[in-house]
């Protein structure tokens, strides 16, 4: 079904945060099967060999800098030989990244079907259980997207929270949580992501601990970097899962 272009009336106020957060608009259909199939011509051995050798000499894809940032805190927090989760996959970069860290295996959740093109990497769709914990998970560029309908979820305008509160399940204690998402002034793009400001991160982040962040600084949350349909300014940071709160100030 084709995603709404409009936040329903009754909706308004829970996506804005009671008026605290503004709404705008703009608009994208990623669940039509045309989308995704070419999505799905990225997932093949030659994709995974190319962005291995790009890998490896340290270069970034789509989200440019946020890569960078990646590199600095696998190396400040090794993945080798651990079980980890990847949130979303519109290109099989950050699976391939984890096997290149020494990953022992490798499960990507994501909306549309995907098909797998190594035995390290397994591919699953939300509605599928899981049948381990997994020592670490990437999401990077993932969750300010859900419950918005873009890509063919169902409306929720705490989606993101929820899913966040869900990986405290999925991982491991002590786990780590690799996370980036647009960060700016609070704003909702609807329906195509959300922009997180000191409201929404503080919320986002809730029950974690921080051990590290990459790339912010202290005009981080007031940036106008992503106000818009762009959001390429996405910094990092490393969260342990804890029952402790230790949000970015």
């Amino acid at each position: 079904m084709k995603p709404v272009e409009k936040i329903p009336e009754q909706m308004v106020d829970q996506y804005s945060m009671g008026g605290e957060i503004p709404i705008k608009y703009s608009y994208r259909d990623d669940s039509s099967p045309l989308v995704q199939g070419e999505m799905n011509s990225n997932y093949t051995k030659e994709v995974c060999e190319d962005s291995l050798k790009r890998i490896s000499m340290g270069q970034h894809n789509y989200y440019g800098a946020t890569d960078l940032h990646l590199y600095a805190a696998l190396n400040d927090h090794p993945i080798t030989d651990q079980d980890v989760c990847v949130i979303g996959s519109a290109h099989p970069w950050y699976e391939i990244m984890c096997l290149h860290f020494g990953a022992r295996s490798v499960t990507v959740i994501e909306y549309s079907e995907r098909k797998s093109f190594h035995e390290k990497i397994t591919y699953q769709q939300p509605h599928e259980g899981l049948d381990i914990k997994f020592d670490s998970c990437f999401s990077i560029s993932s969750f300010e997207h859900d419950g918005l309908g873009r890509y063919g979820d169902p409306l929720n305008p705490n989606g993101d929270l929820e899913s966040m509160q869900k990986m405290k399940g999925v991982l491991k204690p002590e786990g780590l949580m690799f996370l980036a998402v647009p960060v700016g002034k609070d704003a909702v793009w609807f329906n195509v992501h959300r922009v997180y400001g000191e409201r929404r991160f503080h919320k986002l982040t809730e029950g974690w601990e921080v051990l590290g962040r990459y790339g912010f600084d202290d005009l981080s949350f007031d940036s106008d970097i992503n106000n818009g349909d762009s959001t390429m300014y996405q910094p990092l940071v490393v969260l342990e899962n804890k029952k402790e709160t230790n949000v970015i100030s």
